[in-house]
């Protein structure tokens, strides 16, 4: 009995580990059923998987499954990501290969994992006990539309066990289905079976140090491209997919008994038998046989995109007010109302269109470190729901499959279409700093003084951004670590109240640096409705050329036709440092907490003039080209020397600013703002 029992060990983000603390933090074992004595199992066993944790730029994990057969063992990982780098975790699973298969590798790809009944301890798995929580893919991965795909990878996987890789997709899961099948049929129990047991890593780890496991093994990553057919095996492949779409597992055991397989002995043998019969299995006839249809989907699964119903366009609230340049008012584009009226919200992290009312509930349980659904109890009141809603989630079904699984705050689109701000500069303008100042005064109140009150969006997003970022550079002086390279975080959202409908504001922190090659800030910008460009006084040099951050959004803006639908803010940042200067110092002294369309305009005009005097035209570029532009001195921390106090000057001005370009802000000042 113990044999057919899986290992479970839970990863979390840190320091201190089963091993006791390491030098820099990772994902580190916190509670196991294995031994995690220096000489036990536990130890053995971090050492091989570790590189597997070590994932994504900088050590961060991206949120995947990865299966592999390392010998006679097996081990299922599942990384997850809800939040800041902190959040990170990984659960894993190990045991014997004949009991730790593929198909069950994923067919457990959304079991909640069990929790650790003591502290350092994780319970052993039944997978017999798991039946409820196992969920198949046979129908997706039998659908036609998958024989040519499924085809072209079986022609790499009948060119021998080794290393596969591919772009991740929308069906990366169901070709994993269908090619376990297909492997399984073909040879589990012959005594080659571990090195073509497949292997596979969902959203590949970029860290060289991840090298796969030896065998078959597939690797799909989000910035690879799908290989060409091997021509030598294509035609074996074809007639493998043909039978398998069309007659499923038994069709391949038919075949099996029928071509002389059985009586090979290895699964190399069945593979080259294939091969030199390939134009007798394509020009076989066979009976085609319908496909069944989809099977509903298991609870808390991604649920495949619905056709979309023809759209209409609407004007949002307030547009009048808030788009005085424009001819007529246009909807926003992060919103869409189907043809049954349901306002459909853009997912920030995959772009993908949403119907928010129709999306499953989720919670974070800190005990498991995952998300998990949260279960609305029949007759709950719209006041009680509001109370479950508040610290709930979403999970994204991720339309297209361009990313991993991720999760959205309940209230993020419970509003509509929120208004989303991101913050553009190099990794030296002090863009977090910006960020965190910002958060710190909406959480004093200070858009009071504007007839607005904010509320958290979510409650544990905004606590870990008021931990991990405000409290260190107010209460402790602390610089904050810029954004990495390659990243779009999402720092805070706010449901904002007062004028007119209540209405999400969410902020993002892009990665500074050089922006062509980054994915996720190319999808930002397609739904960005305001940006703030953060200049770095100090960078301004005689013939500069500008931040190549502002001008590879502004390019990539414009090869979109999005230049006319951004609203952009200029930050004169760390303007302390030229406190002296004419006209810093007027607007160091100037911030009444009022909004004033014709004292934006003279900063922004005071703010041009004094760009150009230092030789940084360049930074003013988001001003000439973008529909609506101001320009704003402010200093993110006050002082230069942050020893002595974070004292924020004006760092609102430039979020409000956007609010009233974007229609958040609705009163007749707001609509001459940005002129």
């Amino acid at each position: 009995m113990a044999t057919s029992l899986l290992h479970q060990t839970l990863f979390r983000w840190g320091r201190n580990s089963r091993f006791g603390t390491s030098a820099e933090p990772g994902l580190l074992p916190v509670a196991s059923s294995l031994d995690a004595s220096p000489a036990g199992e536990l130890r053995r066993l971090h050492a091989r998987v570790g590189p597997w944790l070590r994932c994504g730029e900088g050590g961060r994990p991206e949120s995947g499954l990865c299966y592999a057969v390392l010998g006679d063992e097996a081990v299922l990982i599942r990384r997850s990501q809800p939040g800041p780098v902190r959040s990170a975790t990984a659960h894993l699973l190990s045991g014997a290969a004949g009991v730790l298969t593929p198909r069950l590798a994923l067919e457990l790809r959304d079991w909640t994992w069990a929790a650790a009944d003591l502290p350092g301890r994780a319970p052993m798995v039944n997978p017999n006990a798991l039946m409820a929580h196992r969920s198949g893919l046979t129908d997706e991965a039998r659908a036609r539309a998958l024989e040519r795909p499924l085809a072209v990878l079986l022609s790499h996987v009948l060119d021998g066990p080794r290393t596969v890789e591919a772009a991740v997709g929308p069906d990366t899961m169901p070709l994993l289905w269908a090619v376990a099948d297909i492997c399984t049929v073909l040879g589990s129990g012959l005594g080659d079976w571990p090195e073509w047991a497949p292997g596979f890593e969902t959203f590949a780890a970029r860290d060289p140090r991840a090298d796969p496991p030896p065998g078959l093994f597939l690797r799909f990553r989000r910035d690879g491209t799908d290989p060409p057919p091997c021509r030598g095996t294509l035609p074996a492949a074809l007639a493998l997919a043909r039978r398998y779409t069309r007659g499923g597992t038994d069709a391949l055991r038919e075949l099996r008994a029928t071509s002389g397989l059985t009586e090979l002995d290895t699964m190399s043998g069945r593979v080259t038998h294939l091969l030199d019969t390939a134009e007798e299995l394509v020009a076989e006839p066979m009976e085609i046989r319908p496909v069944p249809a989809p099977a509903p989907a298991a609870p808390g699964a991604p649920r495949p995109e619905p056709p979309q119903p023809e759209r209409r366009t609407a004007a949002p609230p307030n547009a009048e007010q808030s788009k005085p340049r424009q001819p007529k008012a246009e909807q926003p584009k992060a919103a869409r109302s189907t043809a049954r009226g349901r306002e459909q919200v853009s997912c920030p992290i995959c772009l993908g269109r949403l119907d928010w009312g129709e999306l499953p509930l989720y919670t974070f349980d800190q005990n498991l470190a995952q998300y998990v659904e949260l279960a609305v109890p029949r007759g709950t009141n719209a006041e009680q729901r509001a109370r479950l809603v508040r610290t709930a989630a979403v999970r994204c079904p991720n339309p297209g499959g361009t990313t991993g699984v991720h999760y959205l705050p309940a209230g993020y689109g419970q509003y509509g279409s929120p208004a989303v701000y991101g913050f553009i500069g190099g990794t030296t303008s002090g863009k977090t700093h910006l960020a965190a100042a910002m958060v710190a005064e909406i959480e004093r109140g200070a858009l009071g003084a504007y007839g607005l009150t904010a509320q958290p969006v979510d409650l544990d997003r905004h606590q870990a951004f008021l931990r991990d970022m405000v409290h260190p550079l107010f209460s402790e002086s602390a610089w904050l670590a810029p954004t990495r390279e390659g990243e779009v975080a999402f720092a805070d959202a706010f449901v904002l109240s007062g004028a007119g409908r209540p209405r999400a504001m969410a902020l993002f922190d892009v990665a500074g640096g050089e922006l062509s090659n980054v994915g996720d800030a190319k999808r930002f910008l397609d739904i960005a409705d305001g940006l703030i460009f953060v200049a770095d006084p100090k960078r301004f040099t005689p013939g500069s050329l500008g931040d190549p951050a502002f001008n590879t959004v502004l390019s990539l803006l414009r090869s979109t036709g999005r230049l006319s639908k951004v609203s952009a803010a200029i930050v004169l940042n760390k303007a302390d440092l030229y406190k002296f200067d004419d006209p810093v110092a007027h607007w160091l002294s100037r911030d009444a907490p009022a909004l004033d369309a014709a004292e934006v305009l003279e900063e922004s005009a005071d703010v041009f003039g004094y760009l150009h005097q230092r030789d940084a035209g360049a930074w003013t570029r988001p001003y000439q080209e973008c529909e609506r532009a101001t320009l704003h001195v402010v200093s993110a921390t006050g002082t230069d020397a942050i020893e002595r106090g974070v004292r924020p000057l004006r760092v609102l001005r430039p979020l409000v600013a956007l609010m009233a370009m974007t229609g958040l802000l609705a009163s007749a000042e707001a609509q001459d703002v940005g002129i």
